[in-house]
């Protein structure tokens, strides 16, 4: 994936956003997605100090899809205009790559104003911030494996972040050894936001 494709999207405000893509090679041939992590945002323009993130999720890693959303009540927020957005990819071994980008048109929204646009976020999209308060020698993989699927497939949109205690201050850099010893499941990195440096 070494040139970066253009696609304009369209968002209209006060509505969720929700779109799929298939990565492929400049050859034609589908980009294997395992093991890579991603975030996207959209921005007014590349100097924005502010900006919107895409929930990033895989519906199908060996496939090459990957999906951005956006869930109403955030959307709501957004001013009608022009903005910019781009998708970065985290490789395993540790490179990261812009895939994608393009303009986004937000159009202000009718019907939606109706009945309040989104404005508050539902169960479904709520953000979730967990923060690690116990010794992980009392979690087994498996019990936490269960206990992520069982909530992925509850809140499946829900944006979830992951905090834990570190004796070298706030910023530190944290490695895939962090993750073993808190017992964290593979599909846990590959679907949140968590894996994301500086984590801590």
């Amino acid at each position: 994936m070494s040139a970066v494709y253009v696609h304009n999207i369209t968002i209209n405000s006060g509505t969720d956003y929700e779109q799929e893509y298939s990565m492929y090679e400049v050859g034609g041939r589908v980009v294997d997605l395992t093991n890579y992590t991603a975030k996207a945002q959209l921005r007014k323009h590349r100097g924005s100090g502010t900006g919107v993130s895409f929930t990033v999720g895989f519906p199908n890693r060996t496939a090459g899809k990957v999906q951005l959303s956006i869930p109403s009540w955030l959307t709501s927020r957004l001013k009608p205009g022009r903005y910019i957005y781009d998708i970065l990819f985290t490789k395993p071994n540790g490179t990261n790559e812009i895939v994608l980008e393009g303009n986004v048109q937000v159009r202000a929204g009718i019907s939606t104003s109706c009945f309040g646009g989104g404005s508050t976020p539902g169960s479904a999209h709520r953000l979730c911030i967990a923060v690690i308060d116990e010794n992980a020698g009392t979690q087994t993989f498996s019990g936490m494996y269960d206990k992520w699927a069982q909530f992925r497939a509850t809140y499946p949109k829900r944006t979830f972040y992951l905090l834990q205690p570190t004796g070298d201050g706030f910023g530190d850099l944290v490695g895939s050894t962090n993750y073993d010893t808190l017992r964290c499941p593979d599909d846990f990195l590959n679907k949140t936001t968590v894996n994301t440096s500086p984590l801590i």
